[in-house]
């Protein structure tokens, strides 16, 4: 697993990319995340592993402001903490089966977690967010090609020890420009590996 820095905040996904009712999936750092967002716009960074058996909670339902496990229909509220489960309905639910939560915050159209991150997001200049685009290289190198493209102002999301996504906004307000750049940018990198 990539270890991710600790008090780092990194951008996982575009507020575009979680419209209400959606559970998106993603990999920071080996962690298998789910993000979803509820019914009243709040968005949560989750395990993406429902306690029970294991499976996905990507592949689960949002059902107002909790999310549900498709294999067994458990539901979990906004804290991870386990809410219902339907085999046992009239039983209280131990507070201790729980998902493992990340902290989020949504900022310059960009949704933002990490392990204890410190302080607010990176504050991004404003542009338009381009489409995020993964490349077969190390983080670091990713992030040291990507400084040196003009009119672009990215992060770099570590997703295992040999692959990062790069994503951001485009400073000039062009998204086509800045998409071209992107793949000539993966081109490059992963060309030279």
């Amino acid at each position: 697993m990539t270890m991710i820095d600790s008090g780092v905040w990194y951008a996982i996904a575009a507020d575009h990319d979680l419209p209400h009712g959606h559970i998106y999936r993603t990999m920071l750092g080996g962690h298998d995340l789910a993000v979803w967002r509820g019914r009243d716009g709040t968005v949560q960074v989750w395990d993406n592993r429902c306690p029970h058996r294991g499976v996905r909670l990507s592949l689960g339902e949002v059902v107002g402001d909790e999310l549900r496990c498709q294999y067994h229909a458990w539901r979990f509220a906004r804290n991870g903490v386990c809410s219902f489960i339907p085999a046992q309905p009239d039983r209280k639910v131990p507070g201790t089966i729980r998902v493992g939560t990340w902290p989020v915050a949504e900022a310059g159209g960009l949704l933002w977690t990490g392990r204890d991150p410190v302080g607010n997001p990176p504050v991004l200049p404003p542009g338009a967010v381009v489409r995020a685009l993964a490349i077969k290289r190390p983080a670091a190198v990713v992030a040291a090609a990507a400084a040196t493209l003009p009119d672009l102002a990215l992060t770099v999301q570590p997703l295992d020890d040999g692959t990062a996504i790069a994503r951001g906004v485009a400073t000039d307000g062009d998204p086509v420009r800045a998409d071209l750049a992107l793949v000539a940018l993966r081109r490059r990198l992963e060309h030279a590996a």
